[in-house]
């Protein structure tokens, strides 16, 4: 039995399309007005989701005319577009209507009308673009498909997250979250024993994606981390006052992703910021692990598709519970990985490509400046690379490689890249639209923050390489010999960067014979070294072996230890090419994101100023598939030393110690080990750890304060670090963080968090605690309800 699939609507018939398309806006109609006064749960949010994320996208690409792309791809196209649509037209209502005398234009009304028209009017073009295409084959879905007791097993994991993180919130109980990690561990095992039918392989990947995200996010009632605490703020301003303050001075404050889509979700729906932010923006990032298994398996194959995806979600970035902290990175990863794809894609028209790739990069540009600045980086040295080495000069590497013993050329015009969707005039659009937008919103703050971050980085490298022994002289000459070597160096490339023939190449013989005998070294000889120089470098990971004892450190080196696995995985892919099907293009942009990794792990402002959290998170997107393929290349070599067996074995072999790692890799990640050793773990499986998570009882007590506190007085508030976090970032309430107790004046007051009680400490910068006992026995408690205190100090 089949029935009708909902994610290829674009697939559809056009007067079945439009009776759902036409439905959905009716029902928004309803929800919105409705949600004036009262949010309608669930009802409400399935229909708000629906139109904000889904309709938009999907007459697009009917416009468009790009059909029969399968579930994954058509759903993350539709997002993507839906996204980018909300938050131009958020952007243009916000900038257009104050000059036509609408002084809000971000509530329900504005709302309501302006994205009827929006989506009206694209159903009008769609119409007359694409009325008569319809795919039958691609719009059904198997019942049998989805009643199977695997599909059931794989859609429990969402719910046991949630019981989980619920159980753990209201009684302290993780065994439900520990259920879920062996689960997921189990099903990992299942795939790579081959027990897991490849037709749920995309399934799997998603339920585990958003069961750990919900596993993470829903510890809490209410938001926890740190920038989800400014990202919050800055969309309860839009929320309160109806448009949006793009002068507002802090690099936040740009990101369209969270002071535009935010609100707009909240007018519409009724569902509070927080549990926006803490449900709807974790979904929707959840989707990016279904665009990744894609994207990897047209490259490689289902099973390392689906073991590189999960690598991506095993890294504590994605399983502790880092990205759930920032609700405008996880939108700006949807737009990046659907950049990624596209500068792959061939199966789309390269006009079509090119305006949807123009689409998600201002998306990215609107919701990220860090991943925009890293996202740049890499593109721009990706076609820089490609424009040179298919230029005149790669004829000198190509009579370089022929000298050394090569046999083929290839680069100059031997480098055919067809139907390539990057391209120089596209990223100089980025270019000056980063220029414009960063340098017009939040009084230039996202443009300063990268000049800040380079000259910090700039001082780092310059103190590294020259233990800062420089002058201004030393400069200036290195400038002149520069100027002078590149007039020689340009004289010199005119007259060797000829095509010259492969017959009239003199090979150099010691290089040649060099390169003749590694090429023909015994395979067994190949797999030693291999295996040797694996062993080495764990060694080096490891050594010297103290803290063996300490989970947490040793997370730290699997890490370290995948990044091996990925270089390897990367050169075999570059001297492999036959077997995998990576392209130029990604090939490239995979390179530089290597050298982003290496900055990353080598340089320590560089590390400082992204955080080495996010430039694992982001570079992953694309070096993912290399960790997989490094890895299956050193246990085959490895297999191959101690026995002879069939390639199928081998490759069943293989894929189970895979399998074996990457579970070791994610329960290492996600604290499990810690926890199971009474080592301090991770907020998900342990929420007594302190940091910026805030019970109800926290939230009243500054509640209770807000009100009482005139601040008439000028009397200081002491708080501890995290408390600053709930008082100032969150409540304008302005604190004080002391280094000792001593310091507080008669007059002044003193909040204490359930931590603070329990601990009779302060936090006091990044990680001191200092005893408050003084604080206490000189002060009056004046509030108290269990979870916080507040103490009025009246003895000097």
């Amino acid at each position: 039995m089949n029935f009708r699939n909902i994610f290829t609507l674009n697939d559809w018939k056009f007067r079945e399309f439009l009776l759902v398309v036409v439905t959905i806006q009716v029902l928004m109609w309803i929800v919105g007005i409705v949600s004036i006064n009262k949010h309608i749960p669930i009802f409400g949010d399935i229909v708000t989701l629906l139109y904000l994320g889904f309709i938009p996208g999907i007459i697009i690409l009917r416009i468009l005319k790009l059909h029969d792309l399968g579930n994954t791809f058509t759903t993350l196209l539709s997002v993507g577009l839906s996204v980018i649509s909300v938050l131009l037209v958020g952007l243009f209502m916000n900038q257009i209507y104050p000059l036509l005398g609408i002084t809000h234009p971000i509530e329900n009304i504005p709302l309501l009308v302006t994205f009827t028209l929006y989506n009206m009017g694209l159903l009008v073009i769609s119409y007359f673009k694409d009325r008569d295409y319809s795919h039958e084959s691609s719009s059904k879905l198997s019942m049998d498909l989805i009643t199977s007791n695997q599909f059931l097993f794989i859609c429990l994991l969402p719910l046991i997250a949630i019981i989980g993180a619920y159980t753990l919130q209201y009684y302290g109980n993780n065994q439900i979250q520990i259920g879920l990690l062996l689960t997921i561990c189990l099903l990992v095992i299942l795939m790579a024993w081959g027990h897991l039918k490849k037709e749920y392989y995309h399934l799997a990947i998603f339920s585990v994606a958003i069961s750990i995200l919900y596993y993470s996010v829903l510890i809490s009632n209410h938001i926890w981390g740190y920038d989800i605490f400014f990202e919050y703020q800055f969309a309860t301003y839009v929320i309160k006052n109806g448009i949006w303050d793009y002068t507002w001075p802090h690099a936040y404050n740009a990101m369209l992703s969270v002071v535009m889509y935010a609100p707009i979700y909240n007018k519409l729906s009724g569902m509070t910021l927080t549990w926006i932010f803490k449900f709807i923006y974790p979904f929707l990032f959840s989707l990016i692990s279904i665009g990744l298994y894609k994207i990897f398996e047209e490259r490689t194959g289902s099973k390392v598709a689906f073991l590189a995806a999960f690598f991506f979600i095993a890294y504590n970035g994605f399983s502790y519970g880092w990205m759930v902290q920032m609700a405008r990175q996880q939108i700006a990863e949807i737009f990046l990985v659907l950049l990624v794809w596209l500068m792959v894609d061939r199966k789309i028209p390269q006009n079509k490509r090119k305006i949807l790739y123009l689409l998600f990069g201002i998306g990215l540009i609107l919701s990220h400046y860090s991943v925009t600045y890293l996202f740049m980086f890499v593109l721009l040295a990706t076609i820089i690379t490609l424009t040179i080495l298919s230029s005149s000069f790669g004829n000198i590497i190509n009579t370089i490689l022929l000298k050394m013993g090569f046999e083929k050329k290839y680069f100059g015009k031997y480098l055919k890249i067809e139907n390539q969707t990057i391209s120089l005039p596209l990223s100089l659009f980025f270019i000056g639209f980063i220029i414009i937008y960063y340098s017009l919103t939040a009084d230039s703050k996202p443009i300063a923050s990268l000049f800040d971050a380079l000259s910090i980085v700039s001082k780092n490298v310059n103190s590294l390489l020259t233990k800062g022994v420089i002058n201004p002289l030393s400069i200036t000459i290195v400038i002149g010999v520069g100027i002078i070597l590149l007039v020689i160096c340009y004289k010199i490339f005119k007259r060797i960067s000829r095509d010259v023939d492969i017959n009239n190449v003199t090979q150099h013989p010691i290089i040649k014979d060099t390169i003749m005998k590694v090429k023909n070294m015994s395979l067994k000889r190949k797999y030693m070294l291999m295996v040797l120089v694996t062993i080495i470098t764990i060694v080096h990971i490891w050594w010297p072996f103290k803290y063996m004892d300490i989970v947490s450190i040793n997370a730290q080196r699997v890490i370290h230890l995948s990044v091996y696995f990925i270089i390897v995985g990367f050169v075999m892919n570059i001297i492999r090419p036959k077997y995998l099907h990576f392209t130029k293009e990604y090939n490239t942009f995979a390179l530089f994101n290597l050298v982003i990794l290496a900055c990353g792990l080598f340089i320590p402002a560089f590390r400082d100023q992204l955080s080495l959290q996010r430039i694992y998170e982001v570079t992953f997107v694309v070096l993912a598939p290399f960790c997989v393929i490094g890895l299956y290349y050193i246990c085959s070599a490895t297999i191959s030393l101690i026995k002879s067996t069939s390639f199928k074995e081998k490759n069943r072999s293989i894929m189970k110690v895979i399998g074996i790692f990457m579970v070791l890799f994610f329960i290492l990640n996600t604290g499990l080990i810690d926890l199971e050793l009474g080592q301090s773990s991770t907020l998900p499986l342990d929420n007594t750890i302190d940091a910026p998570l805030f019970s109800q009882g926290e939230y009243a007590g500054v509640a209770w304060f807000k009100q009482y506190y005139s601040n008439e007085g000028n009397d200081t508030l002491f708080s501890d670090a995290f408390s600053n976090i709930l008082l100032y970032w969150l409540n304008d309430i302005h604190t004080t963080n002391p280094k000792n107790t001593t310091d507080m004046e008669p007059g002044s007051y003193m909040f204490l968090r359930s931590n603070n009680i329990g601990h009779k400490s302060f936090l006091y910068g990044a990680g001191n605690y200092i005893p408050i006992t003084e604080g206490i026995e000189k002060s009056n408690k004046i509030y108290d309800n269990g979870d916080s205190q507040l103490y009025k100090r009246v003895i000097v």
